[in-house]
């Protein structure tokens, strides 16, 4: 009986340790996403020198398709947004960029561990890479 005892326990403590491993690569791969997330679209803005509607739907439809919530203004503090406000690079003007994500529950109570948040928030700020043709 003793042996039962001990093998349970350890095939227990081996499914615990397992779920865990399992939860934390699911956690690290849905931050390194988020963050290629945040850099491809940091640098497009930077090439475009805004934030373009179209591109904002097209990483809000990609997070959709990954599971994440996407409610309100995922994109709430980036400047700027639009084409007349464009930032140039011959002004010397910075673009930036806010992001905030929310991951799938397991991912969110793991992040709320690790760093008191449920979301992922990236926020920089880059020189723009755009040139006006007429300048």
């Amino acid at each position: 009986m003793v042996k039962a005892k001990v093998f349970l326990i350890c095939l227990l403590v081996l499914l615990l340790i397992t779920s865990a491993l399992g939860a934390y690569h699911l956690y690290a791969m849905e931050r390194a996403i988020a963050r290629g997330i945040y850099a491809d679209l940091l640098d497009d803005m930077q090439d475009i020198g805004y934030l373009e509607p179209t591109l904002a739907d097209y990483y809000l439809l990609k997070m959709k398709e990954l599971g994440w919530e996407v409610t309100g203004d995922a994109f709430a503090g980036s400047w700027p947004r639009t084409e007349s406000e464009r930032a140039r690079k011959e002004r010397q003007e910075a673009i930036t960029l806010s992001v905030a994500i929310q991951p799938s529950k397991v991912t969110q109570w793991l992040h709320k561990f690790v760093e008191g948040d449920t979301s992922f928030s990236f926020t920089g700020s880059r020189p723009s890479e755009y040139f006006d043709p007429g300048w």
